[in-house]
């Protein structure tokens, strides 16, 4: 699956000089702030070096990050990367320029899965089903095809779901990257909470507003596939309307608690769940003043479920005997600082690794699901979805009721 929203700019230049300073900045971070327990971030001068004939042919922002985040990757980590100013612009805005489609490549083009409201794609009339086939007379095979600047038009060939044939002028303009929250029954015992993010367009008002909602249903699906995670606090609040209030689900392990561990306790360094057993410092649910779901709690992920979402499913299956549904969850679970950089870059760098109420490390292992079940290969909207169908059975076998151990 290949889900997009095109950035405007596919190849915006960069200079030797705006490289260099970029590269300066980060050594000093890198070497001087990040921390994952075992991991000598000293090493990374020689990663960077080892990649220096990309980085001297890199003349494009995306070909400089390329260069730059496969020397990064070779840490083995998640939670470490730079993005481009493009990339940071977005984050920060929640808005982005294109043509506001999410897609899923086809062996004949693009194949539109969702439009974004009030973009220029549903302005446009596409409508998910469609394939897009050409943009301006040639072939489109990859997203960056689809690319191009605000007010820039592209004619699209368009291929309905009907096998007719049609074309489709489309003029780029900004459309919102979020995605709200949605809520939806199956039958009239069971509601599914679709959480997208727990990232800065995360909405807390529209969540509790949810769950309002959802506070009548017997049972309740937490559906985090694709959900990347995000900020720690609005993991926190999110399972404050589940769990008891500040119910501990895990432990950060930053370098200062390994080093009282070591201090305290002379203890292995590297043994996370025994320090994460023995700090008094817990990750908890927040105080909420809607009072705490009480019904059946399921919960859905992929291995696009990453980072805060993994925190959330694996706080609900330990603490609520939640079956999990899906696929292995991504593994990417370290509490990282998104940095600024020159011109306009910035650095997402690992500070705190973490583990669960039961010390299990999330960070590479991921959360694996009580129950395997695939997501629709094409998601088109009223596609049969497996996770879906074997989450409601599992709750109709008796999922146990909150605050069960």
């Amino acid at each position: 699956l290949l889900v997009v929203t095109p950035f405007s700019v596919a190849s915006e230049p960069v200079t030797k000089d705006v490289k260099e300073r970029v590269l300066e900045k980060m050594n000093k971070i890198i070497t001087t702030y990040a921390y994952v327990p075992g991991v000598d971030f000293s090493k990374w001068p020689q990663m960077i070096g080892a990649e220096k004939d990309a980085l001297d042919k890199a003349d494009t922002q995306e070909a400089f990050q390329d260069a730059v985040n496969k020397a990064l990757s070779t840490f083995g980590l998640t939670h470490i990367s730079m993005q481009t100013p493009d990339q940071s612009k977005a984050r920060l805005e929640g808005a982005t320029v294109g043509l506001g489609v999410s897609i899923h490549r086809q062996e004949d083009g693009l194949l539109v899965i969702r439009v974004v409201p009030k973009s220029a794609a549903e302005e446009a009339k596409l409508k998910p089903g469609d394939l897009l086939t050409e943009a301006d007379g040639k072939p489109v095979h990859d997203p960056i095809d689809l690319q191009g600047k605000e007010g820039q038009a592209v004619v699209l060939t368009v291929k309905g779901p009907d096998s007719k044939v049609r074309t489709v002028k489309v003029t780029r303009r900004k459309f919102s990257t979020i995605r709200p929250e949605q809520l939806e029954w199956v039958g009239k015992d069971t509601a599914i909470i679709h959480v997208y993010t727990f990232d800065l367009s995360y909405d807390a008002d529209r969540v509790e507003s949810l769950m309002k909602q959802a506070a009548k249903a017997k049972n309740l699906i937490v559906d985090l596939r694709d959900n990347p995670g995000g900020v720690v606090m609005n993991v926190q609040h999110f399972l404050g309307l589940l769990l008891p209030p500040s119910t501990p689900i895990g432990t950060f392990i930053n370098k200062r608690l390994v080093d009282r561990y070591i201090k305290e306790e002379h203890g292995n360094p590297d043994d996370l769940k025994a320090i994460g057993a023995w700090s008094d410092s817990k990750v908890r649910s927040s105080m909420s003043d809607l009072p705490v779901y009480k019904g059946h709690v399921a919960v859905a992920v992929n291995g696009f479920s990453g980072s805060g979402a993994e925190i959330a499913a694996a706080a609900l299956k330990e603490n609520l005997a939640a079956p999990v549904i899906g696929t292995k969850s991504a593994g990417a679970v370290l509490v990282a600082l998104m940095v600024p950089l020159p011109e306009g870059y910035t650095l997402l760098y690992p500070i705190t690794d973490y583990v669960t109420g039961k010390g299990l490390r999330l960070e590479g292992n991921g959360v694996t699901p009580d129950v395997v079940a695939e997501d629709p290969k094409i998601p088109l909207p009223g596609t049969k979805d497996e996770v879906i169908d074997k989450a409601v059975a599992s709750l109709s076998q008796g999922a146990k009721k909150v605050g069960a151990n």
